[in-house]
Parts: structure tokens; sequence; C-alpha cells
């Protein structure tokens, strides 16, 4: 478990250190006294909400006007405050497409900022063409990296950092980025780093491309060499958002690249007029997937348009993701399903600076398999401490729900006197090295028993290959503190990340198949064997399997641990659960589903036998040893101690 602090915040000492070092595991005992009295009163905070735009490129000389007006209009109904465009906003860079992609944006630029980086495509025109239509874009208040005006620059709005960097710029782009958090990091809740190229991604990624398969030639790849130790440890220690496009899909990792700590990559999805199929997949030795959608129109027939937003308020982040599916494959076209879109909500977290996190592996782990210290398939957690000493944690429940995917193979091979590795062996090695996991009893590769593997050995047909294989998504969960308020008797603890994937299983192109019935690919089970996945049987009742989060009103049975405070008489407190609906505080058990007995692993799917068996909920106050409450739960949410 990762603990997350602000050192600004009146945080208790034990905790700021584990917050230093980000170190897994760490986190505060169960004492039951508060620090620091009661919490000052909260000051009015101003919400911030920042959209993301993806790729627009549309084919032949033209930008992908349709999709791009439905995101807009969208996020004018979410009164969107900025928009991060993250590259190819052309696809050939002319100043005509310029044009079109001016002729949507300036519909909305009297209600948004619209901040822009260039992609791989939009490096194909003149700079002079890029400048005459976006610059004015760009606020007066950015800070430019030198020599590099209107392409990488930096602003802050409210309590959050955007550092925007456009393409090819990351290698050589370090030492104004790390200046720049420097700066800054003092006095921000929240840092988005925007660029066009993923970090590790899925179909492309600096970490393959300029790391695994570097070019001697490339003083782009030599350089990123040299600093993508320190990017890692700078992402880390800040806690940034990566933020790209080029990819066409949506995709939500965890990185922990060289043991530094965590960060998040978000690849934002499409809102072109092409899609992509999965080369790849997840990079097991620093990634961990928490969300992927993809949709190739050439196997599905249609295509994904993608919306996110992140909504801040304070140091609490609400982050959401949306699609839509359309056919649109030209601005020819039209509308169409556009004209009216159904923005379906597909991905969720919530979080504050104050937070502890846990990314939980699904329960297809095979039986026997060495845990390898992180594929832990339990919610269960250590306490996770308030700013004002409430402590609680995850007791009890597995990841039963999670989506699955399918990657293609690929295949890979050095160019003699310009790769770096200087053999296929050696570029086997890189694979290895810097994003894959050799499967080994003591070190098992979950996604496949031969993940790379040289093929055609000693001949000229001699290759690496990325082996096609089947993908279980991981949770981040995360356990994150807001401030105690005038209804509740402790601080509010949100649970996030538990509720966020039903039960969906796509092939490498986005064409749906069923996890239920369908076995994954060959060598995917995760055991060293050559037998793919087998299929799962989800919680009845529980999930759609649909993509739509906003269908599924309950996730895995859990347990949560609530330590009460020594200035509460147990016999009076309750959990309390914020309803939004309502606008208040409610109990999460009622009278009949209050239990007298301590906790057992035997009520996630049995109710304890003093409260009625009808009880989908049920929750106990324990005095013995340290008092805390325990609830059993299906759901996410805010919750707090409330008068019972």
């Amino acid at each position: 478990m990762t603990i997350r602090s602000l050192t600004r915040f009146p945080a208790l000492p034990g905790l700021l250190a584990c917050a230093t070092l980000a170190l897994a595991g760490c986190g505060g005992d169960s004492s039951s006294s508060r620090g620091g009295g009661e919490p000052p009163a909260p000051q009015p905070a101003s919400t911030l909400r920042i959209g993301l735009l993806p790729d627009t490129q549309g084919g032949g000389n033209n930008v992908s006007m349709h999709p791009m007006r439905a995101l807009l209009d969208f996020y004018a109904e979410q009164d969107v405050d900025l928009v991060l465009a993250v590259g190819d906003l052309s696809e050939n860079a002319t100043i005509g497409e310029y044009q079109q992609w001016r002729s949507v944006t300036d519909d909305f630029t009297d209600r948004m900022t619209i901040l822009p980086v260039q992609g791989n495509h939009d490096i194909k025109g003149a700079d002079q063409d890029w400048y005459e239509y976006t610059a004015d874009l760009i606020p007066a208040d950015a800070v430019h990296m030198p020599g590099q005006h209107g392409k990488t620059y930096a602003l802050v709005r409210d309590n959050v950092l955007i550092i925007a960097v456009s393409y090819g710029q990351m290698p050589f782009a370090y030492e104004f980025v790390r200046d720049t958090l420097q700066q800054h990091a003092g006095s921000v809740d929240h840092i988005l780093l925007m660029t066009h190229n993923s970090w590790v991604g899925t179909r492309y990624g600096l970490v393959r491309e300029k790391g695994v398969d570097a070019y001697d030639i490339s003083a782009s790849d030599q350089r990123f060499l040299e600093v993508r130790s320190d990017y890692n440890r700078l992402f880390a220690e800040h806690d940034v958002i990566y933020i790209a496009g080029h990819e066409h899909q949506y995709s939500r990792s965890v990185l922990n690249p060289d043991y530094n700590g965590p960060f998040i990559e978000l690849i934002s999805g499409n809102a072109s007029y092409k899609g992509y199929d999965n080369r790849f997949g997840e990079s097991e030795q620093i990634q961990n997937m928490v969300m992927y959608k993809s949709n190739d129109s050439g196997a599905t027939g249609s295509l994904d348009v993608n919306a996110a937003v992140f909504e801040i308020t304070g140091d609490l982040m609400e982050y959401r993701a949306w699609f839509d599916t359309h056919t649109i494959t030209a601005n020819e076209d039209g509308m169409k399903e556009l004209a009216s879109p159904d923005w379906k909500l597909m991905d969720r977290f919530t979080r504050t600076a104050h937070r502890c996190d846990k990314v939980v592996f699904p329960s297809s782990i095979p039986p026997g398999n060495q845990l390898n210290m992180t594929h832990d398939k339990r919610y269960r957690t250590q306490h996770c401490e308030s700013p004002n000493g409430d402590s609680a944690r995850l007791l009890a429940g597995e990841n039963n729900i999670f989506n699955r995917h399918d990657t293609r193979t690929r295949t890979n091979s050095i160019t003699p006197g310009v790769s770096t590795a200087k053999s296929n062996m050696e570029l086997l090695a890189r694979y290895y090295r810097f994003l894959n996991i050799v499967h080994e009893s003591y070190s098992p590769n979950l996604n496949n028993s031969q993940r790379v593997r040289l093929i055609n050995v000693g001949t000229e047909d001699e290759e690496v290959e990325i082996r096609e294989t089947t993908i279980d998504l991981k949770k981040l969960v995360s356990l994150s503190w807001t401030g105690k308020t005038a209804d509740t008797l402790s601080d509010v603890l949100i649970v996030s990340g538990i509720q966020g994937q039903d039960g969906t299983y796509i092939s490498a192109r986005g064409v749906p198949k069923d996890i239920t019935t369908d076995t994954g690919l060959t060598g995917s089970r995760g055991d060293g064997s050559e037998n793919g996945k087998p299929p799962v049987t989800l919680p009845a009742g529980k999930v759609n399997s649909n993509w739509v989060l906003e269908d599924d009103e309950r996730t895995d049975d859990y347990a949560l641990e609530f330590v009460l405070p020594e200035n509460l008489d147990p016999a009076s407190v309750t959990l309390g659960r914020y309803d939004a609906a309502s606008e208040s505080w409610v109990p999460v058990a009622d009278d009949a589903c209050v239990s007298a007995l301590p906790w057992d692993d035997s009520f996630l799917s049995t109710p304890p036998a003093d409260v009625d068996p009808g009880c989908a909920s049920s929750l106990s106050v324990v005095t013995t040893g340290t008092a805390h409450l325990w609830a059993k739960l299906d759901t996410e949410g805010r919750f707090a101690l409330i008068s019972r």
C-alpha cells in the first residue's frame, strides 16, 4: 500500500515518513487517539473542471470535426473550464486542417480555454502555421520552455499545475519539467502533465520506442536513456498524472518503474476517424493496467469517441470518463449518431492528496502461484490515517469482478549498425530489462508463459516476438480522506476503485467476447503452462458486463473497519454513507442488521448469526481491544462515523 500526503498538511509524523519514501505496506497503527484537536473550519474552495480532447485527425487533409464538436458540446454542458488537446489536431498539418480545427474550437473559446500540444502528425507541417493557428489559445501567463515557445509550456490554474510538452520533446524537456515541478510543488495540490506519446501505453510508448528500441544514431533516443529514471523519480515524487493521446484507445495504468513509487498514466482515447488495435498490452514489469477499451472500426464497424473530465475542488479530485459509439468515417458523413450522443460512464476514480493506494490483482491468479509480494487479490489494507487522526482500513474481500482483453502478436528486430542493441538476443534482453517479466516459479508472469521470445533463431528471419495474450485488469483501490463535516463525528473516508469494472472481455481490436464462457489465448493462464485463462464466474446480480458503470449498482462484497476515537461513546456511534440523492448521511445498516460479533471472513457470504438473514449489509461495534466498528458493504462511496 502506498501512502500519499502533502507535506503542508498537519499529518502525523509517521505518515509523513511513509509519504516521503512512498513505502508500500507502511501505515499508521490502530491507535484511537486523535491528534491536533478539532480540524479547522473548512474554507470555501472553487471547482475547476478540466476535459481531455484526444486525437482529432480526420484522414486526408481533414480534421474529425464531428466527434470534436460532440465532445466540446458535452464539455460545455459539464461546465468545463479547461480542455487539454493532447496532440494530432490534424492529419497532415495543413493550413486547411488548422482552419477546420479552429472553426470548431472558436465556437467554444468564450466558454473554455483550450490548451494544445503538437502530436506526431502536427509536426509534418511548418512551425509558422502551428503558431498562427494555436498561439492565441495559450494564456499570456503561461511559462514557455526556452527555445520552444508555443510548443512546451506550463501554467497554474487554481491549485492545479499543468505542464504541456509537444511531441518529440520529452527527452529534451527534463530540466524544464523538473524546475517547474520544484517551483510549484509547495503551492498546488494536483499536477497534470500533458503530452502526445504515452510513457508506456499499449501501442507506442517512450520506454518502448526510445528505450528498448533505441537507435545509436538518434540523439533523442540516447537523451531519453539518460533521463528516463530521473523522470520516473520526478513523476512519483510529485504524484504526477501523465496524460497522453496517440494510441486511439483508452487506458489508465499505474506505473511503477525502477521501484521509485507509482504514478498514473492516462491515455485519453479517440476522437478521430480511425481506431487502433492493442499491439503490446500491459508491460507487467512496470505497468498495472486498471482500465482499457479499444474499438477498431476495421473489426467492429464502429468507432469510440472518448470524453473525460477532472473535477477538482481543493485537494479533492473526481475523475470521470465516458464513451459513445458512432459510424462516422469522414466529415461528409455528417453527425449521424453524434447528433444526439449517448455518453456512457466507463471509468472513474476519486482521490485526495491525503490517501492510501493499493493495486489489487484479479482473483484469476492461478492457485499455487507464488504471489511475488504484489500479486494480492484481496482488498485488505493496512490502517490509513487521516490528517486529524482518524483511522480506517479495508478488512476483507476479493477482486472477483474485473475486465479482460486480448492483445495481438507483434515482432521486432534490430537494424545492424543503427540499433543500440547489437543482436536480437540483446533486444530480447532489453524487453525484459525495461518492460516485461520472464516467467519463473518464483516470479510468475501472469500475462503469458512466454511473454517475449526469440523466433526463427539463427536464420535470416530471426525476430523478437511479443506474443499475443490475454490480460486481466487490476484495480487501483484508494482510501482518501477529506475533512469532518457538520453532520459527521469523524473525517470523511472516500473508498474508490473497487466499483469500476463490470466483467467485460474484448479482443485486441475491440470485438466483444464473453468472460463467462470464452477461454483466453494460448499461454495466458499465468502458471507457466500453455493453457489460456479460464472463463470467469462473476458474482450473481452485481454487474451487467456492458461497460456502463451507471448500470451497476453493486460491486464485490468487502468489509471496512473504522477505529472509534476515545472521545466517542461506542453505543452512540454508527457508520454512515453519504447519499447524494438526498444530500444526507444515512446509516449503512438497519438496526436489524447490526451484529454484536467481531468480524469473521465468513460474513462476506453469510450474514452473522445474530442479524436478519436478508441483510445485504451488516455492521458491528466491537469494544474489545481497540474499539472499532466493521461494516460489510458492496458499494463504494463516502463513509464517516455518525450519531446512531
